[in-house]
């Protein structure tokens, strides 16, 4: 499919089963329930305990729900998946922890360059350098900064340089990367398969890269315009957050993930 057909079909999608999107909708209320109460006054710790649990276990629900999505669209299903919360919680869990470990590794791998950049270290520098001006009256920003030797600001400031465009371009390679395993993830039901480095990069060849690339920045270039949209429903007294919740959230989500299923179909 082409990025007009994928975008076309997603926007129409939320509403092809009107009472599953409705469900769809309430799950996504409960899940809402704990953040947004107590801007309505809930202070009992007790309740808001329970209400966070809730909104845990439906989020964990919406999750796996959104992967079937996913699942639907890779394989041209038109209509919303039917809801089995028990099998939609399990695999939530497991997009759950896949997501984590495509989150763990590039942490990991900053941190290494952050260490071997001399950033931990030059930060700890200044920060007992700083400590030592304050304690002797240093008493304004510039008197501080000038209290901090040349070469270990340079050290410090090149560190946090090499460090932020890395973890950038991580962040990019691994999120393509996560896509791509949670949607193989979706087809099979398999974590292991989720993981599978050599399998993603050929499936993402396969599509091609700046398709994809392309693609996900149009849909989540609609998806912040329609949060625009429920932000501003949301400014309405008393029942915007709930307008904007019980209907513009369901439906971006739906949006965005059928998108994704749609974009990896060719896999």
């Amino acid at each position: 499919m082409n990025l007009r057909e994928i975008i076309m079909d997603a926007i129409k999608y939320p509403i092809s089963d009107t009472r599953k999107f409705l469900i769809f909708c309430v799950l996504v209320i409960l899940m809402s329930l704990s953040t947004i109460l107590p801007s309505y006054g809930l202070k009992d710790a007790t309740a808001s305990i329970i209400l966070s649990l809730v909104s845990l276990i439906v989020a964990i629900v919406v999750i796996g729900y959104s992967v079937e999505v996913i699942k639907g669209g890779t394989e041209g299903d038109d209509t919303l998946p039917d809801f089995d919360y028990v099998k939609q919680f399990v695999i939530g869990i497991k997009a759950l922890i896949l997501d984590i470990i495509y989150f763990i590794i590039p942490a990991i791998i900053v941190i290494i360059v952050a260490s071997a950049t001399g950033l931990f270290s030059s930060l700890t520098k200044i920060v007992y350098i700083s400590i030592d001006a304050i304690s002797k009256d240093a008493n304004n920003m510039t008197t501080i900064m000038a209290a901090i030797p040349k070469s270990t600001m340079n050290t410090f400031t090149n560190a946090l340089t090499v460090t932020i465009v890395v973890a950038i371009i991580l962040f990019i390679i691994f999120s393509l990367m996560s896509f791509t395993g949670l949607v193989r993830f979706a087809k099979t039901g398999s974590g292991t398969e989720g993981l599978r480095f050599r399998q993603i990069i050929r499936d993402m060849r396969n599509i091609g890269f700046v398709k994809i690339i392309v693609t996900l920045i149009v849909i989540y270039i609609i998806a912040f315009l329609l949060s625009l949209v429920i932000g501003l429903i949301g400014l309405i007294p008393y029942v915007g957050v709930f307008i904007g919740i019980f209907v513009g959230v369901p439906f971006i989500l739906l949006f965005l993930y059928r998108a994704i299923g749609l974009l990896y179909a060719d896999a």
